[in-house]
């Protein structure tokens, strides 16, 4: 690694990666805190566990509908104003969630709080893999990704800690810890505008000759991947790789929406604590997720080989899980640590896999298709916990569905991966 190649990597993580981490943590945030406020809000406002999950699932209704068009939009008005106008109008819509009245006010702002969202995630991927070579993607992408772990670990106490505290407005707690952790993503998506540029030639950060290494690696590579034939989008929907890796993101949404989602109230039902405790031992399987995630992208990106790192992961997940399911009290929180731990490294590692077949070209339609796809794990996974758990006596059997899914999704890594070695 040359002078160079050292000091354009080391200004891209502080001047890109970090403030983009900082904006997916509000996101993660202001997307799973309703599963704090359900402590709460629940009751308020008349939710059952069956409306909690159509109420959560809302949300990906709009994230689904609205991935191709926020992307589109992405590639013709360029990352800075496109971060800045998705984080303003996502966090202006997680306030507005403090206010509603009804299970149908929460229905309608969930499903715009998912238009706003939507394209955000494969942005990101599209937009790092524009500044960065193949041979860093699994730890740069892994960084963004990060985030989610770091907004549960983190805004898991920080949420029960603002619903049991006294604010100045007298509101109950699950607003209070709606409309500040909303408002300060309404800050930080104004401040956007004046930290991003659209692309590496842009940056007055960069040395000239940074920024002609950039280039010159990044076109590298696009000469050795195949370009495709004919438009993005019907080039990334006839690959039938990139529906496999949609199978296989999907796999892991569903995992990550369970945790996302359900744990707050599965934690609460067996430990009966205050929403802080509560909070603070829903951290400890997002530790995992972090802590795999770290580990797994740094491991695969020194042996640079994807498939196996992301394949044993979801295994172990799935194994974690299901003696999760098993047992009790601190064995059962120890192996929820290991399932996210194993969540974690697949997650972290996966989009390298995408990245490294898909031609540049059609890497936004290509990256937009894998992550809708594969999103519909999280809402079906949210809603199908929400009906397993309203016809069941404990979360044994939501946990097993789960469980299922990451084994599918070992299966279809599988799939994909020998269609690949076919290919080239």
């Amino acid at each position: 690694m040359n002078a160079i190649e050292t000091s354009a990597g080391r200004k891209f993580r502080w001047r890109v990666l970090v403030p983009l981490v900082v904006l997916i943590v509000m996101s993660s945030l202001d997307r799973a805190n309703i599963g704090f406020a359900a402590l709460q809000m629940n009751a308020d406002i008349g939710l059952t566990k069956e409306m909690f999950g159509f109420a959560a699932s809302a949300f990906f209704a709009g994230y689904l509908l609205f991935q191709f068009p926020s992307t589109w939009l992405l590639t013709r008005i360029g990352a800075r104003r496109w971060i800045t106008a998705c984080v303003t109008i996502w966090g202006t819509v997680a306030t507005a969630t403090a206010f509603v009245r009804s299970p149908e006010e929460l229905y309608v702002l969930r499903f715009l709080l998912g238009c706003a969202e939507s394209g955000f995630a494969p942005g990101v991927v599209y937009y790092c893999s524009g500044w960065m070579p193949a041979r860093y993607r699994a730890s740069t992408i892994a960084t963004t990704m990060l985030a989610v772990p770091i907004s549960m670990i983190a805004g898991s106490p920080l949420c029960g800690w603002l619903m049991t505290v006294d604010n100045p407005l007298a509101l109950p707690g699950w607003r209070w810890m709606l409309l500040m952790e909303g408002g300060a993503t309404v800050m930080l998506g104004l401040s956007a505008y004046f930290i991003f540029v659209d692309k590496p030639r842009d940056a007055r950060w960069l040395a000239e000759e940074e920024k002609n290494w950039i280039e010159t690696q990044l076109a590298r590579e696009q000469t050795q991947a195949r370009a495709p034939e004919s438009s993005p989008i019907g080039a990334a929907l006839r690959d039938g790789r990139a529906w496999l890796a949609a199978g296989v993101w999907c796999s892991t949404l569903i995992g990550a929406s369970g945790l996302m989602f359900w744990l707050p109230q599965a934690i609460d039902e067996a430990a009966q604590a205050s929403a802080f405790v509560v909070g603070m031992l829903t951290a400890l399987p997002w530790l995992g997720v972090a802590v795999g995630m770290i580990g797994n992208s740094w491991h695969s990106d020194l042996k640079q080989e994807r498939y196996w790192h992301v394949g044993i992961a979801l295994v172990l997940a799935m194994i974690a899980l299901v003696g999760a399911s098993l047992t009790s009290g601190a064995p059962a929180l120890l192996l929820l640590f290991l399932g996210g731990l194993g969540l974690g490294a697949a997650q972290g590692v996966f989009w390298s896999i995408p990245t490294s077949f898909l031609h540049r070209s059609v890497a936004a339609a290509g990256i937009t298709l894998i992550n809708l796809v594969g999103n519909l794990g999280s809402p079906t996974g949210v809603y199908v916990i929400g009906l397993i758990r309203e016809h069941s006596t404990s979360f044994a059997a939501p946990i097993w569905f789960v469980a299922a899914a990451l084994g599918t999704g070992a299966v279809l890594l599988a799939c994909l991966r020998a269609l690949q070695r076919r290919g080239s």
